[in-house]
């Protein structure tokens, strides 16, 4: 596949994300049936990540023209955002209760909105600058551990924090744009992705333990 300017892309690019869609529509409904009153939350993650991935799959894998491919960049940036704050939703909301939730809701939305409009602006700057303030939302659960071991259980915690890092993996692969294996078929591109589905499906398993902590 090539862009409009004739450049060559893997061909591996955005296949990856496809397949998250499905995975995750077919996963869903498990992890609904043992939310048991807390659906709502749940559909948050679901919808957050289903977002960020259908959004990149359709950048990656349709032919643009230039402008729309322009615009079509912006979106799949920003829905990054939307599996970020739809996956704190989720687990503020199964883990935590009170003031401890609603803090932990408003600092990540408030920071991800932040981060959209930085994002936005420096939308044509070296990839690490959009990669850092992912990273740096993203780790916002960092400050709340402890309320999130005691809500979710000491499994929940690690798939949070396992999930969190290969997130974090995958934004230096973008940001440092290495590994190049196969330019023609599998690349840095590709690895950054793989890491997304390593790091949501993480995050299933910390909410699938979570919902069965009580």
């Amino acid at each position: 596949m090539s862009t409009p300017t004739g450049v060559e892309r893997p061909l591996w690019r955005g296949w990856l994300h496809v397949g998250g869609v499905v995975l995750l529509a077919a996963f869903a409904p498990l992890l609904l049936s043992r939310a048991h009153g807390r659906g709502l939350w749940i559909w948050f993650y679901l919808v957050g990540v289903a977002t960020m991935m259908g959004a990149s799959a359709l950048f990656h894998r349709v032919t643009w023209s230039t402008r729309a491919r322009a615009a079509w960049r912006r979106v799949d940036h920003s829905t990054i955002y939307a599996a970020i704050v739809g996956t704190y939703l989720a687990l503020a909301g199964v883990t935590l209760t009170g003031r401890v939730r609603t803090t932990l809701i408003l600092l990540v939305v408030a920071a991800a909105l932040v981060g959209i409009v930085v994002g936005q602006v420096a939308l044509g700057a070296p990839k690490w600058v959009n990669a850092l303030p992912y990273v740096v939302v993203g780790w916002g659960a960092i400050f709340f551990v402890v309320p999130i071991e005691r809500g979710g259980g000491l499994w929940c915690l690690i798939w949070v924090l396992v999930g969190g890092l290969a997130y974090s993996v995958g934004a230096a692969v973008y940001g440092a744009k290495r590994p190049r294996l196969n330019p023609k078929v599998f690349s840095y591109h590709e690895v950054f992705h793989a890491l997304t589905l390593v790091g949501a499906g993480a995050h299933y398993l910390a909410l699938y333990s979570a919902l069965g902590h009580r």
